[in-house]
Protein backbone atom coordinates (compact mmCIF):
# COMPACT_ATOMS: atom_id res chain seq x y z
CA UNK A 1 0.00 0.00 0.00
CA UNK A 2 1.86 3.69 -0.99
CA UNK A 3 1.91 6.10 1.43
CA UNK A 4 -1.15 8.65 -0.48
CA UNK A 5 -3.54 5.31 -0.62
CA UNK A 6 -2.64 4.04 3.15
CA UNK A 7 -3.54 7.79 4.63
CA UNK A 8 -6.91 8.24 2.60
CA UNK A 9 -7.93 4.80 3.75
CA UNK A 10 -6.99 6.01 7.30
CA UNK A 11 -8.60 8.99 7.27
CA UNK A 12 -8.06 9.65 10.55
CA UNK A 13 -4.94 11.83 10.35
CA UNK A 14 -3.33 14.86 8.55
CA UNK A 15 0.26 15.18 8.91
CA UNK A 16 1.96 18.31 7.53
CA UNK A 17 5.86 18.62 7.33
CA UNK A 18 6.32 21.86 6.77
CA UNK A 19 9.95 22.32 7.79
CA UNK A 20 9.97 21.41 11.06
CA UNK A 21 6.67 22.65 11.53
CA UNK A 22 3.90 19.75 12.45
CA UNK A 23 -0.16 20.39 12.29
CA UNK A 24 -1.28 16.83 13.66
CA UNK A 25 -5.09 15.81 14.16
CA UNK A 26 -5.88 12.08 14.86
CA UNK A 27 -8.89 10.40 16.08
CA UNK A 28 -10.57 7.37 17.04
CA UNK A 29 -13.96 6.35 14.88
CA UNK A 30 -16.83 5.09 16.72
CA UNK A 31 -17.67 1.42 15.66
CA UNK A 32 -21.19 0.49 15.90
CA UNK A 33 -20.97 -1.19 18.98
CA UNK A 34 -19.83 2.18 20.21
CA UNK A 35 -15.75 0.87 20.57
CA UNK A 36 -13.46 2.48 19.46
CA UNK A 37 -11.31 2.25 15.96
CA UNK A 38 -7.69 2.83 14.70
CA UNK A 39 -6.25 2.06 11.43
CA UNK A 40 -2.84 0.58 11.75
CA UNK A 41 0.39 0.71 9.54
CA UNK A 42 -1.17 -1.82 7.33
CA UNK A 43 -4.54 0.01 6.89
CA UNK A 44 -6.37 -2.11 9.19
CA UNK A 45 -9.52 -0.52 10.76
CA UNK A 46 -8.97 -2.09 15.00
CA UNK A 47 -11.32 -2.32 17.33
CA UNK A 48 -9.05 -0.85 20.10
CA UNK A 49 -10.03 -1.44 23.80
CA UNK A 50 -11.25 1.24 26.14
CA UNK A 51 -8.24 0.48 28.23
CA UNK A 52 -5.27 -0.75 27.82
CA UNK A 53 -3.19 -2.50 30.64
CA UNK A 54 -0.95 -5.31 29.14
CA UNK A 55 0.88 -5.01 25.74
CA UNK A 56 2.56 -8.03 24.10
CA UNK A 57 4.70 -6.99 21.63
CA UNK A 58 5.95 -9.84 18.83
CA UNK A 59 8.11 -9.75 16.09
CA UNK A 60 10.80 -7.09 15.00
CA UNK A 61 10.56 -3.81 16.10
CA UNK A 62 7.51 -4.11 17.80
CA UNK A 63 8.94 -3.74 21.68
CA UNK A 64 11.18 -1.23 20.05
CA UNK A 65 8.47 1.10 18.95
CA UNK A 66 6.71 0.15 22.36
CA UNK A 67 9.99 1.29 23.98
CA UNK A 68 9.53 4.88 22.84
CA UNK A 69 6.62 5.40 24.61
CA UNK A 70 5.47 5.17 28.41
CA UNK A 71 3.22 2.34 27.43
CA UNK A 72 6.40 0.15 27.43
CA UNK A 73 5.67 -0.43 31.66
CA UNK A 74 2.45 -2.34 30.12
CA UNK A 75 4.42 -4.96 28.59
CA UNK A 76 3.73 -8.02 31.05
CA UNK A 77 5.41 -10.86 28.66
CA UNK A 78 7.74 -11.05 25.92
CA UNK A 79 7.99 -12.21 22.62
CA UNK A 80 10.31 -15.41 22.99
CA UNK A 81 12.81 -14.21 20.14
CA UNK A 82 13.47 -10.95 22.40
CA UNK A 83 16.89 -11.04 23.35
CA UNK A 84 18.38 -9.40 26.72
CA UNK A 85 21.67 -10.50 25.59
CA UNK A 86 22.59 -9.84 22.49
CA UNK A 87 23.71 -6.31 22.85
CA UNK A 88 23.15 -5.27 19.16
CA UNK A 89 19.54 -4.40 19.70
CA UNK A 90 19.35 -0.81 20.85
CA UNK A 91 16.14 -0.76 22.41
CA UNK A 92 16.93 -4.50 24.98
CA UNK A 93 19.96 -2.82 25.69
CA UNK A 94 18.46 0.35 26.98
CA UNK A 95 15.35 -1.75 28.88
CA UNK A 96 18.25 -4.54 30.44
CA UNK A 97 18.10 -4.39 34.04
CA UNK A 98 15.17 -1.79 34.38
CA UNK A 99 12.23 -2.28 36.04
CA UNK A 100 8.36 -2.22 34.28
CA UNK A 101 5.01 -1.64 36.13
CA UNK A 102 5.19 -4.43 38.36
CA UNK A 103 8.87 -3.80 39.45
CA UNK A 104 10.20 -6.44 37.23
CA UNK A 105 13.23 -6.23 35.30
CA UNK A 106 12.27 -6.29 31.57
CA UNK A 107 14.34 -8.95 30.89
CA UNK A 108 13.27 -11.14 33.53
CA UNK A 109 9.29 -10.87 32.14
CA UNK A 110 7.84 -14.71 30.63
CA UNK A 111 8.14 -15.57 27.30
CA UNK A 112 5.40 -16.20 25.21
CA UNK A 113 6.29 -18.74 21.78
CA UNK A 114 3.50 -16.91 19.57
CA UNK A 115 3.43 -19.97 17.19
CA UNK A 116 1.17 -21.36 20.54
CA UNK A 117 -2.21 -19.80 20.64
CA UNK A 118 -2.71 -20.86 23.67
CA UNK A 119 0.06 -19.37 25.37
CA UNK A 120 -0.82 -15.89 24.13
CA UNK A 121 -4.39 -16.43 25.23
CA UNK A 122 -3.01 -17.38 28.76
CA UNK A 123 -0.76 -14.15 28.83
CA UNK A 124 -4.06 -12.47 29.37
CA UNK A 125 -3.25 -9.00 26.84
CA UNK A 126 -5.54 -6.36 26.13
CA UNK A 127 -3.99 -6.17 22.99
CA UNK A 128 -1.09 -7.51 20.61
CA UNK A 129 1.66 -4.63 18.88
CA UNK A 130 2.84 -7.13 15.53
CA UNK A 131 4.89 -6.63 12.74
CA UNK A 132 3.79 -9.49 10.55
CA UNK A 133 3.11 -7.75 6.67
CA UNK A 134 0.53 -9.64 5.16
CA UNK A 135 -2.90 -8.26 6.36
CA UNK A 136 -4.00 -12.22 6.23
CA UNK A 137 -1.49 -13.15 8.75
CA UNK A 138 -2.21 -10.04 11.02
CA UNK A 139 -6.26 -11.40 10.73
CA UNK A 140 -5.21 -14.77 11.86
CA UNK A 141 -3.27 -14.22 14.72
CA UNK A 142 -6.15 -11.71 16.01
CA UNK A 143 -8.17 -14.84 15.28
CA UNK A 144 -6.15 -17.21 17.34
CA UNK A 145 -4.89 -15.04 20.07
CA UNK A 146 -8.91 -13.93 20.61
CA UNK A 147 -7.45 -9.65 21.40
CA UNK A 148 -6.78 -6.93 18.76
CA UNK A 149 -3.72 -7.20 16.74
CA UNK A 150 -2.21 -3.91 15.68
CA UNK A 151 0.04 -4.02 13.10
CA UNK A 152 3.42 -1.64 12.56
CA UNK A 153 5.92 -1.74 9.68
CA UNK A 154 9.27 -2.70 10.55
CA UNK A 155 10.90 -1.48 7.27
CA UNK A 156 10.03 1.68 7.70
CA UNK A 157 12.72 4.68 7.54
CA UNK A 158 12.51 8.28 8.51
CA UNK A 159 11.98 9.56 4.98
CA UNK A 160 8.41 7.77 5.30
CA UNK A 161 5.64 9.66 6.00
CA UNK A 162 4.31 6.44 7.06
CA UNK A 163 7.15 6.05 9.54
CA UNK A 164 5.71 9.58 11.61
CA UNK A 165 2.03 8.34 10.89
CA UNK A 166 2.59 4.75 12.53
CA UNK A 167 4.14 6.81 15.43
CA UNK A 168 1.25 9.04 15.87
CA UNK A 169 -1.05 5.96 15.68
CA UNK A 170 0.51 4.49 18.34
CA UNK A 171 0.40 7.82 20.68
CA UNK A 172 -3.14 7.46 20.08
CA UNK A 173 -3.48 4.46 20.84
CA UNK A 174 -1.38 4.41 24.56
CA UNK A 175 -3.19 7.59 25.05
CA UNK A 176 -0.33 9.74 25.06
CA UNK A 177 -0.19 11.87 21.85
CA UNK A 178 1.78 14.85 23.03
CA UNK A 179 4.27 11.82 23.46
CA UNK A 180 4.21 11.21 19.53
CA UNK A 181 4.01 14.72 18.88
CA UNK A 182 7.21 15.30 20.49
CA UNK A 183 8.67 12.25 18.84
CA UNK A 184 7.76 13.53 15.23
CA UNK A 185 9.06 16.88 15.76
CA UNK A 186 12.12 15.97 17.68
CA UNK A 187 13.49 13.34 14.47
CA UNK A 188 12.31 16.06 12.21
CA UNK A 189 14.38 18.98 13.91
CA UNK A 190 17.17 16.19 14.03
CA UNK A 191 16.94 15.92 9.59
CA UNK A 192 16.83 19.42 9.03
CA UNK A 193 19.89 19.84 11.55
CA UNK A 194 21.18 17.99 8.84
CA UNK A 195 19.73 18.82 5.79
CA UNK A 196 19.38 21.95 5.40
CA UNK A 197 22.90 23.09 6.37
CA UNK A 198 24.50 21.39 4.23
CA UNK A 199 25.24 21.28 0.50
CA UNK A 200 25.99 18.19 -1.91
CA UNK A 201 28.89 16.50 -0.12
CA UNK A 202 31.60 15.66 -2.34
CA UNK A 203 33.08 12.51 -3.82
CA UNK A 204 31.29 9.13 -3.35
CA UNK A 205 30.50 7.30 -0.28
CA UNK A 206 30.26 3.24 -0.04
CA UNK A 207 28.25 1.75 3.13
CA UNK A 208 28.77 -1.75 3.38
CA UNK A 209 29.04 -4.43 6.21
CA UNK A 210 25.38 -4.73 6.58
CA UNK A 211 23.24 -6.88 8.73
CA UNK A 212 20.33 -7.90 6.98
CA UNK A 213 18.11 -11.19 6.98
CA UNK A 214 20.45 -13.00 8.09
CA UNK A 215 24.79 -12.15 7.92
CA UNK A 216 26.80 -12.13 4.33
CA UNK A 217 29.73 -14.53 4.01
CA UNK A 218 31.36 -11.38 2.57
CA UNK A 219 30.52 -8.58 4.64
CA UNK A 220 32.44 -6.24 1.98
CA UNK A 221 29.91 -6.81 -0.92
CA UNK A 222 26.48 -6.36 1.76
CA UNK A 223 26.12 -3.04 0.90
CA UNK A 224 22.94 -0.43 0.88
CA UNK A 225 21.66 2.00 -2.14
CA UNK A 226 19.15 3.75 0.02
CA UNK A 227 21.14 4.84 3.14
CA UNK A 228 19.75 7.51 4.49
CA UNK A 229 22.94 9.06 6.28
CA UNK A 230 24.11 9.63 2.90
CA UNK A 231 20.77 10.81 1.39
CA UNK A 232 20.56 13.70 4.04
CA UNK A 233 24.25 14.18 3.73
CA UNK A 234 23.90 14.65 0.31
CA UNK A 235 26.76 12.55 -0.68
CA UNK A 236 26.55 10.49 -3.98
CA UNK A 237 25.75 6.41 -3.47
CA UNK A 238 27.73 4.50 -5.10
CA UNK A 239 25.32 1.17 -4.84
CA UNK A 240 22.35 1.68 -6.63
CA UNK A 241 18.44 1.15 -5.08
CA UNK A 242 17.75 -2.18 -5.37
CA UNK A 243 13.89 -4.04 -4.67
CA UNK A 244 15.74 -7.00 -3.76
CA UNK A 245 14.16 -7.98 -0.01
CA UNK A 246 12.28 -5.78 1.41
CA UNK A 247 12.00 -2.45 -0.96
CA UNK A 248 15.82 -1.27 -1.16
CA UNK A 249 16.83 -3.05 2.05
CA UNK A 250 20.99 -4.26 1.93
CA UNK A 251 22.03 -6.51 -0.82
CA UNK A 252 25.16 -8.21 -2.31
CA UNK A 253 26.62 -6.39 -4.47
CA UNK A 254 30.29 -7.44 -6.34
CA UNK A 255 33.89 -6.55 -5.83
CA UNK A 256 34.00 -5.39 -9.49
CA UNK A 257 31.14 -3.08 -9.07
CA UNK A 258 32.33 -1.18 -5.94
CA UNK A 259 35.95 -1.01 -7.73
CA UNK A 260 34.02 0.41 -10.91
CA UNK A 261 32.83 3.46 -9.28
CA UNK A 262 35.33 4.29 -6.77
CA UNK A 263 34.06 5.24 -3.88
CA UNK A 264 35.69 8.17 -1.92
CA UNK A 265 34.81 7.50 1.22
CA UNK A 266 33.59 3.79 3.31
CA UNK A 267 31.52 3.31 6.02
CA UNK A 268 31.11 -0.10 7.08
CA UNK A 269 28.64 -1.00 9.69
CA UNK A 270 29.69 -2.41 13.09
CA UNK A 271 27.81 -6.20 12.51
CA UNK A 272 30.59 -6.64 9.48
CA UNK A 273 33.18 -4.81 10.73
CA UNK A 274 35.65 -7.53 12.02
CA UNK A 275 34.82 -9.56 8.64
CA UNK A 276 35.00 -6.45 6.41
CA UNK A 277 38.03 -5.20 7.18
CA UNK A 278 39.98 -8.91 7.27
CA UNK A 279 38.34 -8.98 3.54
CA UNK A 280 39.84 -5.82 2.52
CA UNK A 281 43.64 -6.39 4.46
CA UNK A 282 43.27 -9.71 2.12
CA UNK A 283 42.84 -8.69 -1.14
CA UNK A 284 44.47 -4.95 -0.56
CA UNK A 285 46.31 -5.30 -3.75
CA UNK A 286 43.04 -5.16 -5.99
CA UNK A 287 40.91 -3.07 -3.43
CA UNK A 288 43.75 -0.03 -3.21
CA UNK A 289 42.47 0.75 -6.84
CA UNK A 290 39.17 2.10 -4.75
CA UNK A 291 40.26 5.83 -3.40
CA UNK A 292 39.00 5.47 -0.32
CA UNK A 293 41.19 2.26 1.02
CA UNK A 294 44.47 4.02 -1.01
CA UNK A 295 43.39 7.13 1.03
CA UNK A 296 42.38 5.55 4.35
CA UNK A 297 39.35 7.41 4.38
CA UNK A 298 37.03 4.40 6.11
CA UNK A 299 34.81 4.72 9.10
CA UNK A 300 32.52 2.81 11.44
CA UNK A 301 29.52 3.23 12.05
CA UNK A 302 26.64 1.55 14.73
CA UNK A 303 24.82 -1.19 14.08
CA UNK A 304 21.50 -0.24 11.29
CA UNK A 305 19.99 -3.80 11.03
CA UNK A 306 19.68 -6.24 13.52
CA UNK A 307 16.13 -8.18 14.11
CA UNK A 308 14.63 -5.28 12.12
CA UNK A 309 16.01 -1.59 12.53
CA UNK A 310 17.91 -0.17 14.90
CA UNK A 311 16.38 3.31 14.51
CA UNK A 312 18.02 5.07 17.37
CA UNK A 313 21.81 3.89 16.04
CA UNK A 314 20.73 5.18 12.30
CA UNK A 315 19.97 8.29 13.27
CA UNK A 316 23.25 8.63 15.02
CA UNK A 317 24.60 7.08 11.95
CA UNK A 318 23.49 10.21 10.14
CA UNK A 319 25.18 12.65 12.02
CA UNK A 320 28.18 10.92 12.17
CA UNK A 321 28.36 10.44 7.99
CA UNK A 322 27.37 14.36 8.36
CA UNK A 323 30.70 14.86 10.41
CA UNK A 324 32.78 13.17 8.45
CA UNK A 325 31.71 14.19 4.89
CA UNK A 326 31.25 17.42 5.88
CA UNK A 327 33.82 18.08 8.25
CA UNK A 328 35.70 21.41 6.31
CA UNK A 329 32.50 22.84 6.65
CA UNK A 330 31.99 25.43 9.57
CA UNK A 331 28.20 24.81 9.78
CA UNK A 332 27.24 22.75 12.19
CA UNK A 333 26.97 24.28 16.02
CA UNK A 334 27.56 20.86 17.60
CA UNK A 335 30.17 18.06 18.67
CA UNK A 336 29.16 15.06 17.40
CA UNK A 337 28.88 12.70 20.85
CA UNK A 338 26.62 15.37 22.24
CA UNK A 339 24.02 14.98 19.17
CA UNK A 340 24.33 10.97 19.79
CA UNK A 341 23.68 11.79 23.32
CA UNK A 342 21.00 13.95 22.42
CA UNK A 343 19.57 11.61 20.14
CA UNK A 344 19.18 8.97 22.92
CA UNK A 345 17.53 10.77 25.20
CA UNK A 346 14.78 12.05 22.26
CA UNK A 347 14.14 8.13 21.81
CA UNK A 348 14.59 7.58 25.62
CA UNK A 349 13.71 10.18 27.95
CA UNK A 350 16.02 10.17 31.25
CA UNK A 351 17.62 6.84 29.98
CA UNK A 352 21.26 6.83 32.19
CA UNK A 353 22.58 5.44 29.29
CA UNK A 354 24.49 7.06 26.87
CA UNK A 355 26.35 7.17 23.44
CA UNK A 356 29.56 5.75 24.67
CA UNK A 357 27.98 3.07 26.57
CA UNK A 358 25.57 2.12 24.00
CA UNK A 359 28.65 2.17 20.87
CA UNK A 360 30.86 0.87 23.13
CA UNK A 361 29.19 -2.24 24.01
CA UNK A 362 27.86 -2.77 20.31
CA UNK A 363 29.64 -4.63 17.87
CA UNK A 364 32.42 -2.56 16.45
CA UNK A 365 32.19 -0.34 19.06
CA UNK A 366 32.28 3.81 18.60
CA UNK A 367 32.11 5.32 15.62
CA UNK A 368 35.39 6.39 14.77
CA UNK A 369 37.76 5.91 11.88
CA UNK A 370 39.49 2.45 10.71
CA UNK A 371 43.25 2.11 10.06
CA UNK A 372 44.31 -0.91 8.22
Amino acid sequence: MNNNKLIAVAAVAIIVLAGIGIAYTLTRDNSSDGSNIIIDARGRAVVIPDEINSILAIKSCSLQLVSFFDAVDKVKNLDVNESFTDVNRTHTFILKDLLNGDGVRYEDLPRVDTSSAEQVINAKVDIVISSSVAVSALDSEQSRFGVPVFAINADLEFDSPEMYYQLFALGRLFGEEQRAVDLVYGIQSLVHGITDKVGDASGKGYACGMNFMGANATPFLRASGDYLPFTYSKLENVSVHSSMGVGGQPYDTSQEAVIEKKPTVIFIDGMGLNATVDYIKNNKGTLNLIPAISNGEIYKTMVYKNWGTNWVNQMINVYYVASIVHKTDTVFDWTFENKANEIIQLFYPGTTVTYSELAGAQAGGVCRQITL
